[in-house]
């Protein structure tokens, strides 16, 4: 499967932005890695039936995530903590 694009809630993206410089390359390098490989990251809670809710855990942040697949592929980064 080739990459599909990332979508930022705008919560998430604000969060992100206001990262330090060294912080934010990070969950960048990240979010790269599950638009290419959609299934990288584990599951946001194991117990959950649905698959496509998934995790990202770096140091800098940890971002949840949904794969929305259909005629508009993309991820959905929802949540951040950082």
């Amino acid at each position: 499967m080739t990459a599909i694009p990332a979508r930022f809630a705008a919560n998430v993206g604000e969060t992100i932005k206001n990262l330090p410089v060294p912080d934010k390359e990070e969950p960048h390098n990240a979010v790269l890695r599950a638009c290419s490989d959609l299934w990288s990251w584990p599951q946001a809670d194991t117990h959950e039936m649905d698959e496509t809710v998934r995790v990202i855990t770096t140091s800098a942040a940890i971002a949840h995530y949904v794969i929305l697949m259909g005629p508009d592929p993309h991820l959905w980064v929802f949540a951040t903590t950082v």
